[in-house]
């Protein structure tokens, strides 16, 4: 009877395990699709969905390159209205304007005569796991959990404490064990 359930213990965690390593792999796919891409928001619903390629061309030219609707693959809405995501073609270009997004500060009256409120925020565009996760890393240094979080070339960057190393965070299970527990999600609901 024992053996028998150490088999049936020995199989469950090979079976976590390898469904562990197929998210892990599936996230880092769908996130690595999202390379090209960077989502823009405040938009204005005065911008219309017809000028809206254009539009956000001009303010991203903004930044210090020249963009014109030949280098964006597409650019739509979200389902957010006020947040559009745009695909580059060009990969090197988006990490141009992405680098250098500070630019855009202390244009604000430049951007309010293209039909924007002022502020304009470029951001990754981050698939929907990778979304939730990143919201778990803030929730725990939110709470000092962790020292510091944030998202850098396809991945998401964790200081445990401010002497610790450099963490990549690619599934929750390498969150629980750095943090040494057991379910993240009933950790965070406790905090």
């Amino acid at each position: 009877m024992n053996s028998e359930l150490a088999v049936v213990k020995k199989v469950n965690s090979l079976l976590i395990n390898k469904i562990s390593t197929l998210e892990r792999n599936q996230l880092n796919s769908s996130q690595y699709n999202r390379r090209q891409m960077i989502e823009i928001n405040p938009i204005s619903p005065s911008i219309s969905d017809a000028n809206l390629e254009q539009s956000v061309c001009d303010a991203l030219s903004l930044i210090g390159s020249k963009i014109s609707p030949e280098n964006l693959q597409s650019c739509h809405r979200m389902k957010k209205a006020d947040t559009v995501i745009v695909l580059f073609k060009d990969r090197k270009l988006r990490n141009k304007v992405y680098f250098n997004r500070n630019n855009l500060k202390g244009k604000e009256a430049r951007l309010k005569e293209l039909g924007f409120s002022g502020k304009l925020y470029v951001n990754d565009s981050l698939c929907v796991e990778f979304q939730s996760l990143y919201y778990k890393c803030r929730q725990l240094k939110k709470s000092k959990k962790i020292f510091d979080t944030w998202f850098y070339n396809n991945k998401i960057n964790v200081k445990i404490n401010q002497d610790s190393n450099i963490i990549n965070i690619f599934h929750e299970k390498d969150l629980e064990k750095e943090l040494k527990i057991d379910n993240l999600d009933e950790f965070l609901m406790f905090m």
